[in-house]
């Protein structure tokens, strides 16, 4: 009997032991939320491939430690795609992928789910990188982000992609800037940042758009005019920059107010008069083929 109750307290000792020490390790491998969590989904395994890592050497460079975490997943051809960490002009390495579809929804969702699992925070910030064609109507072939072998991200399919609400989305892509753009996502965070023509392929000059990123109180005018300040003083065809900054909580309003005066202004789509209105040309072929103008798309 001795023996066995020696044995017994042995037991519970030693459950003790692996139970405070397993206690001890969860919390060790939980992180404090950060104050802010900036995720830059950059889907550049296309013919934006060079300039995308233009932009993360930029975001290199203008990070600094301030309590918030710069996240980068990067897309490429001719290499895996990974999540990195960005500190002061290196980078950490967080996940690898195998090849996939950034133009997938799914793939958004598994990514952004990764980065906010990997590095929670009080709040969180996305910056879209890639291709852009705006919103038009079903079947226009115009309603997309990113571009991925020739597939493209619907617009409601990216919203619906969005795993957290963000106080700000960012669009580094040609003609994101549309109303209809911001209605699609004005419950998925409550600034956009986005151009409503095209964009240089350059991007965002993030070098000195980061820090402003960083701030704990974020001056969305500020990074407009700090990107259109910079291509304003290039030269030649790089002297080129639209930014807008909406801010999302007016955009319900906005739609009934716009609702209301189509109702009581009823227009025969038949017979209006298109060319009394600036249409969104985004495709012309022949334009495309034989410009120089180092535009993203």
């Amino acid at each position: 009997m001795k023996i066995i109750n020696i044995l017994a307290k042995t037991g519970i000792l030693l459950f003790l032991v692996l139970f405070c020490a397993c206690q001890k390790d969860d919390t060790e491998k939980t992180k404090t939320p950060a104050a802010r969590t900036v995720i830059a989904y950059i889907a550049g395994d296309n013919d934006l491939s060079g300039d995308a890592s233009v932009s993360l050497d930029a975001m290199e460079q203008g990070f600094s430690e301030t309590g918030v975490n710069l996240i980068v997943f990067i897309a490429q051809t001719g290499s895996n795609p990974r999540l990195i960490e960005i500190h002061k002009g290196k980078e950490t390495l967080a996940k690898t992928y195998s090849t996939l579809n950034t133009s997938d929804p799914a793939v958004l969702n598994e990514v952004l789910q990764d980065a906010v699992s990997l590095y929670p925070a009080q709040e969180y910030g996305l910056i879209l990188w890639s291709h852009g064609s705006s919103w038009m109507p079903d079947g226009i072939g115009l309603r997309s982000f990113g571009n991925d072998n020739g597939t493209r991200m619907n617009i409601p399919e990216l919203a619906n992609a969005l795993p957290v609400h963000f106080n700000f989305i960012l669009f580094d892509a040609c003609l994101m800037g549309a109303v209809e753009v911001a209605y699609e996502l004005k419950d998925k965070a409550d600034y956009l940042i986005a151009s409503p023509t095209e964009t240089i392929a350059e991007g965002f000059p993030y070098d000195q758009v980061v820090p402003e990123l960083l701030q704990s109180k974020i001056d969305y005018s500020a990074v407009a005019q700090t990107c259109f300040d910079y291509y304003n003083a290039q030269q030649g065809a790089y002297r080129s920059a639209t930014v807008s900054v909406v801010e999302t909580r007016y955009l319900s309003g906005l739609a009934a107010a716009m609702k209301q005066l189509c109702e009581s202004n009823p227009a025969n789509l038949q017979t209006f008069d298109r060319t009394s209105v600036q249409r969104l040309d985004v495709y012309n072929e022949q334009f495309w083929s034989t410009t120089s103008i180092p535009f993203a798309d």
